[in-house]
This record gives C-alpha cells, sequence and structure tokens, in this order.
C-alpha cells in the first residue's frame, strides 16, 4: 500500500485541491476565448467605424475643374473620342433590359493636364440627347471626372453613344475614356464596359 509519505507535497496539495483547480481551469481558458472574441469584435467595430460609405452621385461641380485662361484655340493637340453607350440592352426575345451608364475620363499623365472641351450624349438615331459639358475644363494629373445616364432615361437607346472632345498643350497620353453600363432586374445583374474609340483629330469647330 502506498503511503501519503511517498508522494511529493505539490501531488497531495493538487490532489486535494482537484476540484477548485479544474474550475480555474475553465475560468481561465472561457476567459481566453471571451477575451479573444471581444477583441475580434472590437476590431470589427472599429473597422466599421473607420468605413466611409462612396457618396451617391452628384452632377461633377465643373468649377473644380476651371481651366484658368486656357482657350480651346490655345491647345496643339485636339481629339474626337466616340465612346459606346447602352440604355438598355435586349434579352429573352426581345425584351428591353434597362441599364444605368456611367462615363468616365481619366487623365493617366503623371505630370500633364489634359483638357475637355465638350461631351454630347446622342440617341441611338444619330441625334444629340442631351449636352453633358460644353465649356474647357482641366483634368490634372491622375485627376477623373464622370458623368452619369441615369437608368430611368431611355433616350439613348441600345445604340447610343458619347462624343468626348478633348486637347492638351503638348504631346501627352491619351486619357482613357470609357462607359461602364450597371443594371439590375429581380435577382439577376449585369456589369460590362466599352471603351472609346478616337474618330477625329481635327477641332470641333472644323467638323
Amino acid at each position: 500500500m502506498t503511503n501519503e509519505n511517498d508522494h511529493p507535497y505539490w501531488f497531495l496539495w493538487a490532489l486535494e485541491h482537484l476540484g477548485e483547480l479544474l474550475l480555474a481551469a475553465v475560468l481561465v481558458t472561457a476567459t481566453g476565448f471571451g477575451g479573444f472574441y471581444l477583441l475580434e469584435r472590437l476590431s470589427d467595430i472599429e473597422d466599421q467605424l473607420n468605413y466611409a460609405p462612396p457618396r451617391s452621385y452628384e452632377p461633377p461641380n465643373l468649377d473644380q475643374y476651371d481651366a484658368g485662361e486656357m482657350t480651346a484655340d490655345q491647345l496643339t493637340e485636339r481629339h474626337v473620342v466616340y465612346v459606346p453607350a447602352y440604355s438598355h440592352i435586349y434579352y429573352e426575345g426581345g425584351s428591353a433590359y434597362p441599364l444605368e451608364t456611367t462615363l468616365s475620363i481619366r487623365n493617366v499623365n503623371t505630370n500633364q493636364p489634359v483638357y475637355i472641351e465638350s461631351v454630347e450624349y446622342y440617341d441611338t438615331s444619330g441625334k444629340l440627347a442631351k449636352t453633358q459639358l460644353q465649356r474647357l475644363i482641366e483634368l490634372g494629373p491622375l485627376q477623373t471626372i464622370a458623368f452619369l445616364i441615369e437608368r430611368q432615361d431611355s433616350t439613348g437607346g441600345s445604340g447610343a453613344n458619347f462624343l468626348v472632345r478633348w486637347g492638351s498643350k503638348s504631346t501627352v497620353d491619351h486619357p482613357l475614356i470609357e462607359t461602364v453600363m450597371v443594371g439590375n432586374a429581380g435577382t439577376q445583374a449585369i456589369a460590362f464596359s466599352s471603351s472609346g474609340v478616337e474618330v477625329s483629330h481635327h477641332a470641333a469647330s472644323d467638323e
């Protein structure tokens, strides 16, 4: 028979307080998981507080793109870009699927401005439907401007397009000009983009 004196004191003490030790271990483990969960929740809350949702679209304030004393006649290079747009497309045997269109004009130059002379929106028949811009504005390096055709505006049709006239004071990389179309109906959604195609190097007044 084993004598209690054969065991070290700490072992006997632990055996005597086994229940208390187990309870303490459970509490420590629970506290650890609880602390970890609390830290995760605090991190999530901090992320939510730091998150700023994008602002809803507002027509650009053209005064923020003021070209100063620059005039179109001072531009040494002038271009016209055709950009396809779609106020709707057809599906399921000809049903119209309405779309919202964003025209995006991006100055890809890192140290040179470009100048936008006009932005016009034409319908499927080639008639001018809307003038989005009719004054000279400046896009600084890496600056972007966007124009929106809302989903409920169906005047453009499936063959709509923009004509964008732009120019520069010197040789620069051409701006990236594209349209992005998005739409949703029930559980279905669609998004696609179209790139602009240069159609003229002449000034708008010469066309």
